[in-house]
């Protein structure tokens, strides 16, 4: 049985696997993400001694422009992709062999952590594969420290509907799909999306305050 080609690129896409996924995707995410990194990271702001968790860390570029900036805190990467693991261990050894970085592999959904810890927990381009959102979303919140900070970046379901994506393994969301979502939790405060225009596309970081 032939696979349709935005099938198997779909599955990379929400789990990078084998050679395709350590040397194709990997240059992908290097270069399709690049404006939405940048923007998520300005929006983060930054403070030396942030907590942070990234959900999904990909190749671990954001993690070390991020671990660059800390002093006393630190960052987590989580992903459950081997290959992704591998190459961001590999861009974040500097800052691993400091402790200012942790890259561990799992589902988000199956790895502890501990509660009220993390002063930013953030997430690019994770989302359209989340099975559950509502209960990522409620563990992420567990997680937060009080008045911390809830990051996703994303790009607009209009925009990513012209895409040759396959929408068994995609869900998009619009813009008010995602304030909708976060504005389902009680422990939310505050919920604000910003968006900045790219060169293809428009970025989208939505936060939501503990």
């Amino acid at each position: 049985m032939k696979i349709k080609f935005s099938s198997y690129f779909s599955k990379q896409a929400r789990k990078p696997t084998g050679l395709f996924g350590r040397f194709y995707m990997s240059q992908i995410f290097k270069k399709g993400n690049l404006e939405l990194n940048a923007f998520t990271k300005e929006i983060l702001s930054i403070t030396p001694n942030d907590n942070i968790l990234e959900i999904g860390c990909g190749t671990g570029i954001l993690l070390k422009e991020i671990a660059d900036e800390l002093k006393d805190g630190f960052i987590i990467g989580c992903d459950f992709s081997l290959p992704m693991v591998s190459i961001a261990k590999k861009n974040n050894e500097k800052h691993i062999n400091n402790n200012k970085v942790v890259i561990t592999i799992g589902n988000f959904e199956e790895l502890a952590f501990d509660e009220n810890y993390f002063d930013k927990i953030f997430s690019v381009n994770t989302i359209y594969f989340w099975k559950n959102p509502e209960a990522t979303i409620s563990k992420i919140l567990k997680l937060l420290k009080p008045n911390g900070y809830l990051v996703l970046g994303f790009h607009d379901k209009y925009e990513m509907e012209k895409m040759n994506l396959d929408m068994d393994i995609f869900q998009l969301y619009s813009s008010q799909d995602i304030i909708k979502l976060l504005e389902k939790h009680d422990s939310i405060s505050e919920v604000t999306v910003f968006s900045k225009n790219g060169v293809q596309k428009i970025n989208y970081c939505a936060i939501g305050v503990k």
